[in-house]
């Protein structure tokens, strides 16, 4: 089939080639709608009680919620002089029209907690209007342009506005991040192909899959959230993917070359060899991507759709348009070749990873032991993480709302991004009689529960009541989702019931959210890639195993992540200061990513390995081969998937941080420890029986592999190549 593939990318490279063009000219005509339509939320999922519990409060009683916290300060003046309270009624009544819903004042509500401890200050909770957290968002953005107080510090901070600035500053490190990763990608190009026309291939198929992502996240935006954050990952993804695949292609197509084949049979069995595996490995990827969809994020399900889309489309890309590309390039593929890289040898990389690995299979005990006791030491710190939802500690230090957010925690009393929002419902209106009587014991109830520091009736309407919850931990504790978990338990007297929101309730939902659909998704995820790693390895054996070094792989990089983020280790070399928790939605971004790259580096190495194993027919030989002929190739891959998120890691958002650093760790891992160390030793101390396939009739694929006397598939359909001629040694 894939043979048949190559010949058909060759006999009809026109129109492939215009196929191609045509795909691109749509894709960026596509993406040229998306930032009209890219959304705000997206992070909270909307029957998580958290969520209802924000919209009913504006729904159902129109006061006692807040999307932003204004804090207006003057030096000269404080909130008990009628100087104070006038200037900032003036400026609430002049904002713009269709901005605010309801703004809560000190005096509007006779509470003295809406004071600075200092007098000097004071907070407006405000209700923003707007169509969901999109137009909400816009209001607060016309809102905060156009609000002034003469003499008046203001600031801003509070869900919507923290929102806002991660998205603007996202906004700018795409642009940025787009500028610096695209001159970096093509050096290194150069650097591991030797040459500048070899070296814009696999940047042709990274544009080529970042640009379908893309136009299908624009295909679903008017379905679906797509938050303007998921634009950074679903670029990063495409970018990386891309050229990985593209890389592997390249590399085989230059070997065969050199190995004496004409261009049209070089581009035949470099697509029935790394155009398999390409094929495979995107087919995989990809159904590891829709698993995403499981979760009611539209963060995450708009992620799995465009990573889902740029893998596809990237792995289809490799297999028809780069062979095109390829066969009409021909022996020029190695033209424009700097000559301070060339080199005498052209393999002397591939020989020293088939040393590594020679010398790793002598004492594959000790190997296996010493490289899986160091990442069960590394996946450590993973067992206290901390989960905690978005605030102001995803901002870098100096970030506007973050120093609003950190001067009210420290000049009131209680600070209103840390306190749990509850709506109650009773059976009686609760401002008078009998439903005040309830209220005021259900408010005692909650006062009295651990953690719980001071209570407060925010607004009420009717038979429902919003109170407000502070708290002596901080938001992402334990002792904080305990008094969530609490709060929700405690019955309310002659009522029907309460629904908990704020920070720390977001977090309790998201996870229980996680924990409650992660089986479901494991299961999809692991049951796939086991049924597609068997039928391309034609082992049993073989996809357990890479399960396992997965496994201790995406451990690893877990564990390094909580060291350095919520632990506070090495975070200011990074840019970033310690969190004291991990973002609630990294770790399930980082499992489809860590098992998608994992999966995609372990197929990689064992088909080339299994070709060799097909030729050879020795276990151990076929390792070392396989490795050294794979082994620059997938380095040079990791390298450029390196590149990228390092790009992406100076990110101002430590949450876009988190998760490509997380990435970058568990890359160089696979590759440095996993693929190079752990892969063979491991396969040593199996040996034939990694290849174990049950016996069926008329199967050749026995017990005791494959014979010796077995050829790849592709030679018995193509002529023997020629020996190199002098003009086709490597440079």
């Amino acid at each position: 089939m894939f043979v048949r593939l190559g010949r058909f990318d060759v006999a009809r490279r026109v129109w492939v080639l215009a196929g191609a063009a045509l795909v691109l000219v749509v894709s960026c005509w596509a993406c040229a709608g998306l930032p009209g339509r890219l959304s705000y939320g997206g992070f909270m999922a909307p029957a998580a009680e958290a969520s209802r519990a924000a919209d009913a409060i504006r729904a159902e009683v129109g006061q006692g919620g807040a999307d932003v916290l204004v804090t207006f300060r003057n030096e000269g003046l404080t909130a008990d002089r009628p100087a104070f309270r006038e200037a900032v009624e003036e400026a609430l009544r002049r904002a713009p029209k269709g901005t605010v819903d309801r703004a809560t004042t000190a005096w509007s509500t006779a509470n003295p907690l809406l004071a600075s401890l200092d007098q000097h200050s004071t907070v407006v909770p405000v209700l923003l209007r707007g169509d969901g957290e999109t137009g909400r968002t816009q209001s607060y953005l016309a809102l905060r342009d156009a609000l002034r107080a003469p003499g008046f510090e203001v600031s801003w901070t509070g869900p919507g506005a923290i929102i806002s600035e991660i998205v603007q500053r996202s906004q700018h490190d795409l642009v940025r991040t787009e500028l610096m990763v695209l001159p970096l990608m093509m050096l290194l190009m150069v650097f591991v192909f030797r040459g500048v026309v070899a070296a814009l291939l696999p940047v042709v198929t990274g544009v080529l899959a970042t640009a379908a992502a893309l136009a299908a996240l624009r295909a679903v935006a008017d379905v679906i959230e797509v938050p303007y954050v998921t634009v950074n990952l679903v670029v990063a993804i495409g970018l990386a993917a891309g050229v990985d695949a593209g890389l592997l292609i390249v590399s085989r197509f230059r070997e065969e070359l050199r190995a004496g084949r004409t261009p049209a049979e070089a581009v035949a069995v470099t697509v029935d060899t790394a155009g398999r595996t390409v094929a495979l490995s995107g087919v995989v990827m990809t159904f590891i991507a829709v698993g995403l969809a499981f979760f009611p994020l539209g963060f995450v399900r708009a992620l799995g759709i465009g990573a889902a889309a740029g893998l596809l489309v990237g792995a289809l890309v490799t297999v028809t348009v780069l062979p095109a590309l390829l066969f009409c390039l021909g022996e020029r593929v190695d033209a424009l070749s700097p000559a301070w890289l060339r080199r005498r040898d052209g393999q002397r990389d591939g020989v020293l990873w088939g040393r590594v690995a020679r010398a790793v299979m002598r004492k594959p005990i000790a190997y296996t032991c010493a490289v899986s006791a160091l990442l069960i030491a590394l996946a450590v710190p993973f067992l206290h993480t901390v989960i905690g939802f978005p605030d102001q500690r995803m901002l870098p230090a100096g970030a506007p709302a973050r120093v609003a957010a950190e001067r009210m925690e420290h000049d009131f009393a209680v600070s209103g991004l840390g306190t749990l929002q509850a709506i109650a419902t009773f059976d009686h209106p609760v401002d008078r009689g009998r439903g005040h009587a309830d209220l005021l014991t259900w408010t005692r109830n909650v006062s009295e529960l651990p953690g719980a520091r001071g209570v407060l009736v925010a607004g009420t309407t009717g038979n429902k009541a919003v109170i407000y919850v502070g708290q002596s931990h901080r938001v992402e504790s334990d002792s904080a989702k305990s008094l969530v978990r609490a709060v929700r338990a405690l019955p309310v007297p002659g009522g029907s019931g309460v629904l908990v929101g704020g920070a720390s309730a977001l977090a309790v939902d998201t996870m229980d959210t996680f924990y409650r659909l992660l089986p479901r998704v494991l299961a999809f995820m692991v049951v796939t890639s086991l049924v597609l790693l068997t039928v391309a390895l034609r082992s049993l054996v073989l996809p357990l195993k890479a399960l396992v070094m997965n496994a201790l792989s995406i451990g690893a990089s877990f564990g390094a992540l909580t060291w350095i983020f919520q632990d506070g280790h090495a975070g200011r070399l990074l840019g970033a200061e310690p969190t004291g928790y991990v973002d609630a939605l990294a770790p399930i971004v980082m499992l489809f990513l860590l098992i998608a790259v994992s999966m995609d580096y372990e197929l990689f190495l064992l088909l080339r390995i299994r070709e060799q194993y097909r030729l050879l027919g020795d276990d151990r030989e076929a390792v070392a081969v396989g490795i050294q002929r794979s082994g620059r190739v997938i380095s040079a891959a990791a390298a450029a998937v390196l590149v990228v998120t390092a790009c992406f890691a100076t990110s101002g958002v430590v949450m876009v941080k988190e998760i490509c650093v997380g990435v970058f760790l568990a890359v160089l891992i696979d590759a440095v420890l996993v693929r190079a160390v752990l892969v063979p030793a491991v396969m040593r101390l199996l040996g034939a029986a990694n290849w174990w396939w049950p016996r069926f009739s008329g199967n050749s694929h026995t017990g005791k592999g494959v014979r010796p006397e077995a050829a790849p598939e592709h030679a018995a359909r193509l002529p023997a190549p020629a020996e190199p001629s002098a003009e086709r040694q490597p440079r």
